[in-house]
């Protein structure tokens, strides 16, 4: 197959996807909650087109993705916004469409709970004060976080002006990043219950955020507990919004070395993609899994992007057989945070989009173009010559 990919090339195998939403599927029928997915993980055709069958809703963080999921979701699948920038213009547009909206804070909230359409069911993002992500920037607790209103705050407003959440009907919280078991999220769920009782017997329903890594994890214990704290004990309706654990093994990124040199005594294979294809592995400096690289192979590389970025590296991976001009590389578990990244620095394309069905065949869904780049710089209509 990897001889009819053009390369740079991402591939969404629809098996892999379909297995990881089964999971996803069952462990929350098993909790009594409902399953959204997080659409900023990835929000290619290919991928809602499976999503919509197996979720309950979609969680969205903007416009484009509220008028894209808009316009596939099936009728049985509710709408979510999540942001901190909610504007005016976005409620107008919406209107009863949007079945479930979170407000980031109490200004937002005060400003703009007017303009909500009575068919909305809107929420209050909490910001739990517990960080378990120990990079800042990626953790939602962080100090002076922009996510959310800190708890102890609103336990506070609600004991001072619990009139002041009038139509308030939901919270939502999201603490955690690539967890792979679910203590920290049920050391939330009880803090959460210790700290604001009285706001969540007020309310409805609560959106527990996502960042963990279900097909990852070997016990869900702890997440049906966490889940119970709010169903049982508050009689809440409960989400979830997983959005890597959702798509990240189903997509790969396909690359072709085009040149092979020595520096400083160790081989560097240059190939046609690049970091700006994946652009967390530059901000989280971590070597993606690439299909045959062994520990202590006899042929080692360094894999290099073919931008004049020096960063552009992927790192040092080992191969039985030696590569050569020509070889192919698959970068794996690429299925999240990439194309809804990647970006076109110095000009290079793209990745061609491609779909490996269920019954194994390759279908090409679209090429990046000239014409495209030229229209993101505000030049159209530029021939190539």
């Amino acid at each position: 197959m990897a001889d009819k990919i053009n390369t740079p090339g991402f591939v969404t195998n629809e098996k892999t996807l379909h297995k990881d939403l089964t999971l996803l599927r069952k462990v929350a029928d098993q909790a009594s909650c409902k399953l959204l997915y997080s659409t900023k993980a990835c929000s290619l055709s290919a991928v809602l087109r499976i999503v919509n069958r197996k979720v309950d809703g979609f969680a969205c963080s903007s416009p484009f993705e509220l008028h894209l999921v808009d316009q596939l979701r099936n009728s049985n699948c509710s709408l979510h916004l999540v942001s901190p920038l909610i504007s005016k213009e976005t409620l107008e547009e919406f209107g009863e469409r949007l079945d479930y909206l979170t407000f980031n804070s109490f200004s937002q909230w005060k400003l703009l709970n007017s303009r909500v359409s009575a068919e909305t069911k809107a929420g209050l993002r909490v910001n739990p004060q517990l960080s378990f992500v120990s990079d800042p920037r990626y953790d939602p607790c962080r100090q002076n976080s922009k996510l959310g209103v800190p708890i102890h705050k609103l336990a506070e407003l609600f004991d001072t002006e619990p009139n002041s959440l009038r139509g308030i009907s939901g919270l939502h919280f999201h603490n955690n990043c690539e967890g792979s078991d679910f203590a920290g999220l049920l050391a939330t769920a009880r803090h959460i219950q210790d700290v604001i009782p009285k706001v969540l017997h007020q309310v409805d329903w609560i959106n527990m955020g996502g960042g963990y890594l279900f097909n990852q994890a070997h016990d869900y214990a702890d997440f049906y507990e966490a889940v119970a704290i709010f169903r049982e004990s508050f009689g809440l309706e409960v989400f979830i919004e997983p959005g890597a654990s959702v798509v990240r093994q189903c997509g790969t990124i396909e690359a072709t070395v085009h040149d092979i040199f020595e520096s400083d005594d160790i081989q560097i294979a240059i190939v046609d993609t690049t970091v700006n294809h994946m652009p967390e592995v530059f901000e989280f400096q971590f070597e993606p899994d690439v299909l045959g690289h062994v520990e202590g192979g006899l042929h080692s590389y360094i894999l290099a992007g073919c931008t004049c970025l020096a960063g552009d590296v992927f790192g040092h991976y080992s191969f039985d057989s030696a590569l050569t001009v020509g070889s192919k590389i698959t970068f794996l578990n690429m299925g999240a945070y990439t194309m809804s990244k990647s970006h076109r620095f110095n000009g290079v394309s793209l990745p061609t989009l491609y779909v490996r069905s269920f019954d194994g065949s390759l279908d090409k869904v679209r090429t990046d173009s000239f014409d495209e780049f030229a229209k993101n710089m505000g030049i159209p209509n530029v021939a190539v010559t």
